[in-house]
């Protein structure tokens, strides 16, 4: 028996482009060059994985997020497929703590198939590099339309921008400073699973246009201020926000947020503030949305990692 721990931040995504066909409009069949244009957050909270693997005759995966036997269907795709790739049967328990709300734009589909992975590998001492996790991450939430830019994003932490879509080792990712000082507040009201919005037929055309222009004002002035404020605008041309969370983005920046947008995809939001500011933003939010979610994170700029027990 062999036992390893991995951790991995939770990646909020701000803004998007579907990226699914080639410069001819025909549609790429590779899952691990399907992938999307974006950007967003890497946060301290996150997913922590406790890998535990024995010999089997049988591969046998149990995983629990929070200690409930869940499916997890992407993150078994995943560690199914890494055994299958070194040509070995273990019987895996995999133990996820979720530190953030699951469905709602915050990566942990990405973020609990990462690190499940990297302990898995570290466990079972399967030779792996980081960008070997990060592509059969990307593959899996491709594959299981959990998702199509993620893995990219929470590989290297940090403020990301992902430039070119795909899998690590083919997509571009850059990074954007951080300010110092600063948290990211975060506000969750429900969940809206990936799966249930990317499986639209109209989803590309109705979010491309304003994705890419989003993305391309970010790189003609890559900061922060416009980041956010592009992010906000992304979120209302696209029809994904709500009353609600406009409502909240607009309580955010009036006491003190650099700016606010909505989570892709999810009922919730994120905004960025000085560390001083945090405590009158969430406790105002808390007044107008009494059952809502709130907690302060910072940036997380070092990615999915093996750590201890």
């Amino acid at each position: 028996m062999r036992i390893s721990d991995a951790r991995c931040p939770a990646g909020i995504s701000s803004l998007f482009e579907i990226c699914v066909n080639d410069e001819d409009g025909q549609r790429i069949r590779d899952p691990s060059k399907i992938g999307a244009r974006g950007g967003g957050f890497a946060t301290k909270r996150g997913v922590h994985s406790h890998v535990l693997c024995r010999k089997s005759a049988k591969t046998h995966i149990t995983i629990r997020i929070n200690s409930q036997i869940q499916s997890a269907q992407t993150t078994h795709w995943a560690l199914q497929s890494l055994l299958k790739q070194n040509n070995l049967s273990l019987d895996v328990k995999v133990d996820l703590q979720i530190s953030v709300p699951i469905g709602a734009g915050y990566g942990t589909s990405a973020a609990g198939t990462a690190a499940s992975c990297l302990a898995l590998a570290d466990a079972a001492q399967f030779p792996v590099t980081f960008n070997e996790i990060g592509k059969l991450t990307h593959v899996a939430e491709v594959v299981n339309q959990t998702g199509l830019g993620t893995a990219s994003a929470i590989l290297v932490g940090g403020f990301v921008l992902v430039t070119e879509p795909g899998a690590p080792g083919s997509g571009v990712v850059d990074r954007l400073p951080f300010p110092r000082g600063n948290s990211i507040i975060c506000a969750y009201l429900d969940a809206n699973p990936t799966k249930n919005v990317l499986s639209q037929m109209d989803i590309a055309s109705r979010v491309n246009p304003a994705g890419r222009l989003a993305i391309e004002a970010i790189k003609r002035n890559p900061c922060l201020t416009t980041f956010l404020s592009e992010a906000r605008k992304f979120s209302v041309k696209s029809g994904f926000q709500t009353r609600e969370t406009s409502r909240i983005i607009d309580i955010m920046i009036k006491n003190g947020a650099v700016g606010a947008a909505q989570n892709m995809i999810g009922k919730a939001v994120h905004g960025v503030a000085e560390n001083r500011s945090v405590e009158r933003i969430t406790s105002q939010v808390k007044k107008e949305f009494p059952t809502a979610r709130i907690f302060a994170t910072r940036l997380d700029d070092r990615g999915v990692r093996l750590v201890g027990n």
